[in-house]
């Protein structure tokens, strides 16, 4: 059973046990007042944030890269920003600026790196056309369990001109940012009927990329190499 679910699902379901555990031990040595003083800290958290409003935008440029999830940034700036239409278009254009910088990281220093650690095998991944780079970043982006460091890295170090990177990269993440910064931002603010709107949102989204997934899939180019192969 375990290995028909995704890597990201396999993931959080080891989280999961392992929070439920954490929990456990915490409740059995302190009591309720270990939950109330989380609770509280949760507090602390989002006064500080308001205070400082571009510290939270500042996290979501840079933290990401260093596999820090980036739907716990994007709930939480729902909650310091508000569930609104301004929220979301700060939160795109904080992981717009995460996705344009991991790129270039990985496109400059990183792939020169690459390319001497790897030395021949890694001469089939640059025999790629532009065509077959930009169909692989879409398939990329639309595969489920690939966490948004990876893809941004793989994708820089495979050279895929950046306008076209970009041009895919934010409006297929951006429906994704909108549906966790409107859920954490509506479920902090106590209306239901703007919570359940998001997570529509996500849903939406989840069954936009299967779709997307099935038409670009087929029309990979069989010269082009897979992406576990990296």
């Amino acid at each position: 059973m375990l290995h028909s679910l995704s890597i990201k699902a396999r993931w959080f379901l080891v989280l999961t046990f392992v929070g439920a555990c954490v929990a456990g031990v915490a409740w059995l040595t302190h009591g309720p007042d270990f939950f109330a003083a989380v609770w509280q800290a949760k507090d602390l958290l989002i006064g500080w944030c308001r205070a400082y409003p571009l510290v939270l935008f500042a996290a979501l440029v840079l933290l990401p890269a260093f596999g820090f999830p980036a739907s716990a940034l994007l709930l939480l700036a729902g909650a310091i920003w508000g569930s609104n239409w301004t929220s979301c278009l700060l939160a795109i254009g904080a992981t717009a600026l995460n996705m344009s910088w991991t790129y270039l990281v990985a496109a400059g220093p990183a792939r020169a790196l690459i390319s001497r650690l790897l030395g021949a095998r890694w001469d089939r991944w640059r025999s790629l056309g532009q065509k077959d780079r930009i169909r692989l970043a879409i398939l990329l982006r639309v595969t489920p369990g690939v966490p948004l460091f990876v893809q941004n890295y793989v994708l820089g170090l495979l050279a895929v001109p950046f306008l076209p990177y970009i041009l895919i990269s934010v409006p297929i993440n951006g429906v994704f940012v909108i549906g966790f910064v409107l859920t954490g931002g509506a479920i902090f603010e106590g209306r239901a009927g703007a919570a359940i709107f998001g997570v529509a949102v996500l849903v939406a989204a989840v069954v936009l990329l299967r779709l997307l997934r099935a038409r670009v899939k087929p029309a990979k180019s069989e010269k082009a190499p897979a992406v576990a192969d990296v």
